[in-house]
């Protein structure tokens, strides 16, 4: 696999970019247009695209709070799925991470069931305490999500601590 990484804060690989996150993600879970080109300011948010031959395989959003992180959003080309590429772009970016954490939707049927699955693959533990996602835009109601983070779980005190972070970072 001849990957490359690209940062798309540059404005065409971006556009190129838009339409995959568009497509992976339900609406509560993922922001405008204008709230991502907002974010393109933030040193902590790095938004990342893999390609190959030309063609975006996957994105990977993530914000650097340190010593977490955070993989806000992380979706492979729906028509490429299945072919491994989702688990070899994981296994690269965990490789000089210490404390990565991210949500996934609670299991409720068979993909949230398979989605736990492929982060449990890489050690990632589920949280025990309720954690609800911080709002993308303002009047959005709770949703509670599961958070996972790399080889440990959280104590209550990191989670607060992160949390406070998060809030800070990502609402608008």
């Amino acid at each position: 696999m001849d990957l490359k990484i690209i940062d798309i804060k540059d404005k065409d690989l971006f556009t190129k970019a838009w339409s995959l996150y568009e497509n992976s993600f339900p609406s509560i879970e993922k922001r405008s247009l204008l709230e991502q080109e907002t974010l393109m300011n933030n040193k902590k948010y790095k938004p990342l695209a893999f390609i190959e031959d030309d063609i975006i395989i996957a994105i990977l959003f993530y914000w650097d709070f340190k010593p977490y992180s955070y993989i806000e959003h992380f979706a492979v080309n729906d028509k490429l799925r299945g072919m491994s590429y989702g688990s070899k772009i994981l296994e690269n970016f965990l490789q000089d991470k210490k404390d990565v954490i991210l949500e996934i939707e609670l299991i409720s049927d068979e993909i949230s069931h398979k989605r736990l699955k492929f982060y449990e693959k890489f050690d990632f533990k589920i949280n025990e305490f309720k954690h609800y996602q911080v709002p993308f835009r303002k009047n959005q109601k709770d949703l509670e999500l599961l958070l996972l983070s790399y080889k440990r779980k959280l104590s209550f005190d990191e989670y607060k601590k992160l949390y406070s972070q998060m809030k800070e970072s990502l609402s608008f």
